[in-house]
């Protein structure tokens, strides 16, 4: 078997030749003399794709002020299609510009937190039990994912609140600011306090804190009060149970699993041919009625496909395409043409393929993709190529 690193310069260059294609006026014609002078008339033929749930790369759901997600989601639901998931939201804060020396010199008496609940999906018609712990250990949301594991054991407090956009305040107690006075007044308060951690025990919804306007507030005595904000965030997903109906795959923002696509291609599935032009089409179902009143579902807006080498660490955004209420799913491109093209020929290094939902969500939001069954066309590759030597 080839090693990883003959398999990976195998797929750097494949990935070189897409950018060489994409650098022509018109990349579906190079080669096009060649084809022209051995070749058949074009044909199409749609193969059968197959997704699935597997161990490759979680989304990425960690994010500070300057990158990455953007909001830390908490909660759980029991979704009518996507089944029962959950969130685990945390955060950390660090001092603002007005944590001067005359706050520094007295006693911390009063604390809180004032969070900006910018999004919610679920049931908003019950209340959330919100339960506050504090992070034992430093983390860091550069690139964390989904199914990164934080240390939360102590109980900080327990808030109850209706679901709904605004701002949420929930008052630390007085045995937490006192254990803490001495942290919330250091030079070292970034080192020595690792944030909170959300996890909820009752209701049926997740929010979303947004990083901006969130912060921890902190008063002294004489009631001088300053703002530590919000600086970094991650959401951590339970693994779901799958949708209510296995006719459907259910791809989810924020998910702890990768979506895997498989196109059954390899050499000697068209033999020599010129591979033109590559349609990846994903029906979407329709769910309209199939909520209650009450229930608040935001939609996605993107959805991305790259492709992963052999060495499962090698990855190419291909394309990402826009969500639409009464269409399919459906990724074209020339690189998309190409992968396929060199798989069939034996030598591109390519794995599979996997969805994925581009980081600028930051939701629980999803699609509900339809499976192959007698009376539904599953995902497919639409492929028109040339047969050679005929």
């Amino acid at each position: 078997m080839p090693g990883k690193s003959l398999l990976r310069s195998s797929f750097l260059g494949l990935i070189a030749i897409i950018f060489l294609f994409a650098g022509c006026d018109d990349p579906s014609t190079v080669g096009m003399g060649l084809v022209e002078s051995q070749a058949g008339d074009p044909e199409v033929s749609t193969l059968s794709a197959t997704l699935s749930n597997s161990d490759g790369l979680a989304d990425m759901t960690g994010g500070t002020q300057q990158s990455g997600a953007f909001r830390a989601l908490f909660g759980q639901v029991d979704d009518p299609v996507a089944g029962p998931f959950s969130m685990t939201g945390v955060m950390d804060f660090v001092p603002g510009s007005d944590v001067d020396t005359a706050f520094k010199v007295t006693s911390v008496e009063f604390a809180e937190l004032l969070l900006n609940l910018d999004y919610v999906y679920g049931d908003t018609t019950l209340d959330l039990t919100l339960n506050v712990y504090e992070v034992d250990q430093a983390w860091d949301a550069g690139n964390a994912r989904a199914d990164t594991f934080i240390v939360a054991r102590s109980l900080v407090t327990t808030v109850t609140f209706t679901p709904e956009p605004g701002m949420i305040r929930i008052e630390l107690p007085t045995e937490w600011v006192n254990d803490h006075d001495a942290d919330l007044r250091s030079d070292s308060f970034a080192d020595e306090f690792h944030g909170f951690s959300f996890q909820v025990s009752d209701g049926n919804a997740i929010g979303g804190i947004h990083l901006s306007s969130s912060e921890l507030r902190a008063s002294s005595v004489p009631g001088d009060t300053v703002g530590f904000p919000l600086s970094k965030v991650l959401s951590t997903s339970s693994l779901q149970d799958g949708p209510q109906n296995s006719d459907l795959f259910v791809l989810r923002d924020g998910a702890a699993e990768a979506a895997s696509l498989n196109i059954p291609i390899d050499p000697d599935l068209f033999g020599q041919a010129a591979i033109h032009r590559s349609i990846l089409r994903l029906d979407v179902d329709d769910l309209t009625g199939l909520y209650p009143v009450g229930f608040n579902r935001p939609g996605l807006a993107e959805v991305g496909l790259r492709a992963v080498a052999e060495d499962n660490e090698t990855r190419l955004d291909v394309l990402e395409v826009a969500v639409t209420e009464d269409g399919p799913l459906s990724f074209e491109s020339d690189a998309l043409a190409n992968i396929l093209q060199s798989a069939n020929l034996g030598n591109s290094g390519l794995d599979r393929f996997e969805l994925y939902i581009p980081n600028e969500s930051s939701t629980v939001d999803f699609v509900a993709i339809r499976s192959g069954t007698p009376q539904n066309m599953g995902p497919r590759a639409i492929i028109t190529f040339t047969p050679l030597n005929r």
